[in-house]
C-alpha cells in the first residue's frame, strides 16, 4: 500500500514489522507522524498522482482486520479524490513485466524501496524503463467504479458482508 495512501493505524503495522526486521532504530511514533505528514500532499493543489496498487495489497494483512478494515474504507474515499487516478490491478491480471514498489517524479527521478535501502534512480534510460513498467501496468489496471468494486470485496472479505457486485 503506498504510503500517501496509508492510514495511520496500518502505517504503524507495516513500520513496525520492517523495524523489527530491519533492527533500526525504534523510532516508530517519529515515522509514522513524518509518514501522515508527508501523505497532506493530496490535499494540497497543483499536484496530480496517478498510483497503481496491486488487489494482492488489499487482501493482504497489515496489524489486524480492523487496522485493514480502516485502511480499506480509507481507499474508497481516496479513490474519489479529483487530483487522484487509483488504479487497482487485479489479481488475475497477467504477468506482464517485472516491477517492485516505486514511484516516479516527473520523470525526472525514480525512488524504490528494497529490503534495506532506498535507491534514487536519475538515470534517463532506467527512469524510461520504470515508465514502460508503469504504462504497461496502468493498462491493466481497473479505475473509477471498477476499482472501487476490487476494494469493496476485499473489504467484505474483511467483515463478513456480503460481496460487491
Amino acid at each position: 500500500m503506498p504510503g500517501l495512501l496509508q492510514t495511520e493505524d496500518y502505517a504503524r503495522a507495516i513500520l513496525r514489522a520492517c523495524i523489527a526486521i530491519t533492527g533500526g532504530r525504534d523510532d516508530l511514533d517519529d515515522a509514522v507522524a513524518l509518514r501522515m505528514a508527508r501523505k497532506r500532499v493530496l490535499q494540497r493543489g497543483g499536484h496530480r498522482f496517478h498510483i497503481l496498487i496491486g488487489e494482492a495489497a488489499l487482501r493482504r494483512t497489515a496489524g489486524d482486520s480492523a487496522v485493514m478494515a480502516a485502511q480499506l474504507e480509507s481507499l474508497l474515499n481516496d479513490v474519489r479524490q479529483p487530483n487522484l487516478r487509483l488504479g487497482v490491478i487485479p489479481l488475475d491480471a497477467e504477468y506482464r513485466a517485472p516491477a517492485t514498489n516505486f514511484v516516479m517524479y516527473d520523470r525526472a527521478q525514480v525512488i524504490t524501496e528494497t529490503v534495506s535501502a532506498e535507491l534514487t534512480i536519475t538515470r534517463p534510460s532506467e527512469i524510461a524503463l520504470h515508465e514502460k513498467t508503469f504504462t504497461l501496468l496502468a493498462g491493466q489496471a481497473a479505475y473509477n467504479d471498477a476499482a472501487r468494486a476490487l476494494i469493496k470485496n476485499a473489504l467484505n472479505l474483511r467483515t463478513g458482508a456480503e460481496s460487491a457486485t
